[in-house]
């Protein structure tokens, strides 16, 4: 990677120079072929002779933003609360209408296939996101959010081949190695997590949910699918829900979009509604009245530390996304240039 490669070949530059300052800040911006790095300088002293400490702020390839992946691991590893220049691209979206939504049960975290119906939505919700870039994809451990994301993948411009990486043991991990840096470059890494499955329904899972109003009464069943805090029996809530998606997110996700990459997140209803409730910093009555329709793509731009909804890219509407973020824009010219 671009900073990769400057990270290695730099590290630290002699900066020879006079002057009273006791501190101050500086930058740097290296332009190459194919590529260009915004670097930082920070200083200290007033010696006439003295190094300088080079930070890398932002590396722009053909592609995409990208950043040191070795600094980009965890949030101590870099700073990006204060950088400007990142732009990055978080893509939501609710796996496709599944055989227990088609049959009106509570699913929860059985793990349950879509339908016909499903498979069509997440094809159409690829479409909607063909143009925009995607350097990661976090889904559920639920087959339906994986089908999602896949099917998904199959309608994107840059035909990249998305890969489920394995490390449930030393054996799977290595078994699930790639020897073609080529390959590596023509795919994205799939990442499956428990913590963002959806709400577990305790004992409704597999009910009815006609039936299961007709036999508990109306309103409480109303309260156990949109409270906030009250579980139905043996099941989470909203709340408990929330705790483990949004904790994951800050977690394993948010440090990606801050560190340059551009990801994908295919869940579900509830545990999306958690990750947006954080990103949009909604209250705990704003959450529960929140919709999520089967297979409707969310944008949200990363910026300056924040999140910026962007609503859905679908038709007409796509030009006016790309026209909010520099980034894309870019890479959607870079795109169009590629396919003609």
């Amino acid at each position: 990677m671009a900073a990769a490669v400057f990270h290695q070949c730099i590290g630290a530059i002699q900066v020879h120079s006079c002057g009273t300052e006791k501190s101050g800040n500086s930058s740097l911006r290296f332009t190459s072929r194919g590529f260009v790095i915004d670097c930082g300088l920070l200083r200290k002293g007033t010696c006439s002779s003295h190094r300088c400490k080079l930070h890398v702020i932002r590396a722009c390839t053909s592609d995409a933003s990208v950043m040191d992946p070795i600094s980009s691991t965890s949030h101590n590893a870099i700073d990006c609360s204060q950088n400007t220049s990142i732009e990055t691209a978080l893509i939501l979206i609710r796996h496709g209408e599944s055989l227990w939504n088609e049959k009106n049960l509570f699913t929860g975290c059985v793990d349950v296939p879509l339908t016909k119906r499903g498979v069509e939505e997440a094809v159409e919700a690829g479409k909607r996101i063909s143009n925009i870039p995607v350097d990661m994809i976090f889904t559920s451990a639920l087959i339906r959010a994986q089908m999602t994301a896949m099917l998904a993948m199959t309608q994107h411009h840059r035909k990249k081949v998305p890969i489920v990486m394995h490390d449930e043991s030393k054996e799977a991990k290595a078994w699930n190695q790639i020897y073609s840096e080529e390959t590596k470059k023509q795919s994205i890494p799939v990442i499956t997590a428990w913590q963002l499955n959806e709400r577990m329904y305790g004992e409704l899972q597999g009910l009815n949910k006609q039936e299961t109003a007709e036999r508990y009464g109306k309103e409480k069943v109303h309260e156990w699918r949109r409270s906030f805090d009250i579980p139905p029996p043996n099941g989470e809530s909203l709340e408990m829900c929330s705790q483990r998606a949004v904790a994951y997110f800050r977690e394993h996700i948010e440090p990606h979009l801050q560190s340059g990459k551009h990801v994908m997140v295919a869940a579900h209803g509830n545990s999306l509604r958690s990750i947006i409730m954080y990103l949009e910093k909604l209250t705990s009555q704003e959450v529960i009245s929140l919709e999520l329709s089967t297979g409707i793509p969310l944008l949200y731009i990363y910026t300056e530390g924040k999140f910026m909804r962007r609503g859905s890219p679908v038709g007409a509407t796509e030009a006016g996304v790309y026209a909010y973020n520099r980034t894309l824009a870019l890479y959607r010219q870079e795109l169009d240039e590629m396919l003609h």
